[in-house]
């Protein structure tokens, strides 16, 4: 009998690693619990004036992911912001960020007496026919405002829901993650065979919460949908398909600044399907719902993150920020869609 048979999972993978690689994992994690230790003696409005600092020395210091945030502004809005304000929203951006990391690690001191105080809702009165119970829901959000505590407010007025768990290359750091995103009860669903359980949890009338702005490989399935009117995109087909098959209602959520450091979260109506809406029109009506939001609030969305990483080959390339490049399988699979691509072989740099 193996010597790792009765050893954890986590045992398992750390022991699958080289040794020095399983002393950085723990060294990870011991700076992390510390770091939460330490977060959590701060007063919570201590944070956000945090957070800014924290993001504004990141913003000053970290100079290619800084090049990447000005880039996709300067794409995305084109002449609407001089240089001076596109940098002023890229570090606010930063500071979000940092803020929405910060209060995750201060999540243990979370409760539902202080979110009832840190948040303000909107949509929820009088309450829509998706809150109902047993009417399973989709809420779906970009990873902009503080998106780590939504599905907590959400599970607030609609009771709690699974929350997949996005699976971490050091094994020490998921489950530390996932007691903070479950302070307050959420389920902690594991990404393997997380399509089946969601399947099942959906049709038997229970809501779900889903990030939507992820960039997703060719190779992963994704859809393609035009951001910003001009970039195509290959993002989750996951919430379209969910939707389709279960009748669930697809609802857009907002996470914005409130004027005395708080939240208000709003929930947008729910999307409008027919029998015969297509995954693709589903997902492009998914994110013209929030990219409204994004053009009055830019600041809150994660702009560091390379989200046209792939472009299309040819004229249909030129505007896309200076770090997307030309993809086979990429252009073979706007090629499949119908849409513009001149076949290139080049990979990415």
């Amino acid at each position: 009998m193996s010597r790792l048979a009765n050893h954890s999972p986590i045992e398992e993978a750390l022991h699958s690693v080289p040794f020095w690689k399983r002393q950085r994992y723990r060294l990870e994690y011991l700076g992390l619990c510390a770091a939460s230790a330490l977060t959590c003696l701060l007063p919570w409005r201590w944070i956000g004036p945090l957070g800014s600092f924290v993001g504004a020395i990141f913003f000053a210091l970290d100079r290619h992911r800084r090049e990447v945030t000005l880039a996709n502004l300067r794409c995305a809005f084109g002449e609407k912001f001089t240089e001076e304000e596109l940098h002023a929203i890229g570090r606010k951006s930063y500071g979000v960020f940092a803020r929405t990391a910060l209060e995750l690690l201060w999540s243990p001191n979370l409760s539902t007496e202080l979110l009832d105080i840190i948040i303000t809702t909107e949509g929820l009165d009088p309450m829509p026919g998706h809150g109902s119970s047993g009417r399973p829901a989709i809420y779906f959000c970009l990873h902009a405002g503080n998106f780590e505590w939504l599905s907590q407010i959400t599970s607030r007025h609609f009771g709690t829901f699974p929350v997949i768990a996005q699976k971490l290359k050091n094994p020490l750091i998921g489950p530390l993650f996932d007691s903070w995103r479950s302070i307050l009860g959420q389920q902690i669903m594991p990404q393997k065979g997380a399509m089946l359980r969601t399947l099942r949890h959906l049709r038997d009338g229970g809501k779900m919460g889903m990030l939507i702005d992820l960039n997703l490989k060719p190779s992963e399935g994704p859809v393609i949908i035009s951001c910003f009117g001009r970039f195509l995109t290959p993002v989750t087909r996951l919430p379209a398909e969910l939707a389709l098959r279960t009748g669930a209602a697809l609802v857009p959520v907002e996470c914005l600044p409130r004027q005395d450091g708080g939240y208000i979260v709003r929930y947008l109506p729910e999307l409008s399907l027919t029998a015969s809406s297509r995954v693709e029109e589903i997902a492009q009506a998914c994110w013209d719902a929030l990219e409204p939001g994004l053009r009055v609030h830019p600041e809150l969305w994660l702009w560091s993150y390379k989200h046209w990483r792939y472009r299309p080959g040819g004229p249909e390339g030129r505007d896309y920020p200076f770090y997307a490049g030309e993809y086979e399988p990429y252009q073979e699979l706007l090629m499949e869609r119908g849409m513009p691509s001149q076949k290139r072989s080049v990979e990415l740099q």
